[in-house]
């Protein structure tokens, strides 16, 4: 009986020690600052969502006075907050969405530029973009206003063509001249009919052989985002194990206290 009631004390002193390991892998926080999905009064967003593009050109009936905005976050453990008047002006509303991430320090921000009024004199899309005899990286898009091109030997300028789905709409290349850094970013502004609605491209030119970094940041953020699901499903796993560990352990104290129980039982009859 004395033995028995050892090993149910030290079976015991081993699932306490276990807590403590336990309570601190469950307040790990997660770091994840990006959205799933934005939506405008219940609506998709046109351009199409991407959670690694942070900026979005998009133009609303003029019959709409107020919009709901609503920021669906990757982590539903992180919050966003929506800054700007959702009460619209004729013309450009800008829109931040800030994200904070679940562990309270990693932020990021989406931007939305509402233009109110005749939607087709609104549009500041571009309907094609190409850099003479140089790729774009990625191919061009209705949802990437980032791309990289690669060229060789010295060039003084980039051979643009930008063509606008209204044709209407004004467009200019910017800084597309004294290449003389290894990095040298060209921005192509389309101003759309109605005068107001702006939506800039960006093209960083980048001499071929050079090692220069991301010039978005995308790529960095998207390994650094995929490492720290990586950690945070490691850390899961190791969750279920201790939990996984301690249930066992109940179970094997909950055993022996019925064996102690039922000899004490015997004694007792005899």
């Amino acid at each position: 009986m004395k033995k028995n009631i050892l090993s149910f004390i030290f079976i015991l002193a081993i699932i306490i020690n276990l807590l403590p390991i336990a309570k601190v892998q469950a307040v790990m926080k997660n770091n994840n600052p990006l959205l799933r999905d934005i939506k405008i009064d219940g609506q998709a967003i046109e351009p199409q969502f991407d959670q690694f593009i942070t900026d979005y050109v998009i133009a609303i009936g003029e019959d709409k006075d107020k919009i709901e905005i609503e920021a669906i976050t990757d982590d539903p453990n992180a919050t966003a907050e929506i800054i700007g008047d959702t009460n619209l002006k004729t013309g450009v509303n800008d829109f931040e969405i800030k994200v904070t991430a679940e562990d309270g320090t990693t932020t990021n921000s989406y931007y939305l530029h509402i233009t109110k009024g005749n939607q087709e004199k609104a549009n500041a899309n571009l309907k094609s973009l190409e850099v003479k005899g140089i790729q774009l990286n990625p191919a061009f898009n209705d949802k990437d206003i980032n791309y990289l091109v690669e060229y060789e030997g010295y060039i003084e300028n980039l051979d643009i063509v930008a063509t606008p789905e209204n044709e209407n709409a004004k467009v200019e290349i910017l800084d597309n001249n004294n290449f003389s850094s290894t990095l040298h970013i060209v921005t192509v502004k389309v101003t759309a009919e109605d005068g107001v609605t702006t939506k800039e491209y960006k093209l960083t030119a980048k001499k071929a052989g050079e090692s220069v970094e991301d010039p978005s940041g995308l790529e960095e953020y998207e390994e650094d985002l995929e490492q720290a699901k990586q950690e945070e499903q490691k850390q899961n796993n190791q969750q279920y194990i201790i939990w996984g560990g301690i249930a066992f352990l109940i179970l094997v104290v909950i055993i022996v206290l019925v064996v102690i129980a039922k000899k004490g039982k015997k004694k007792e009859e005899k």
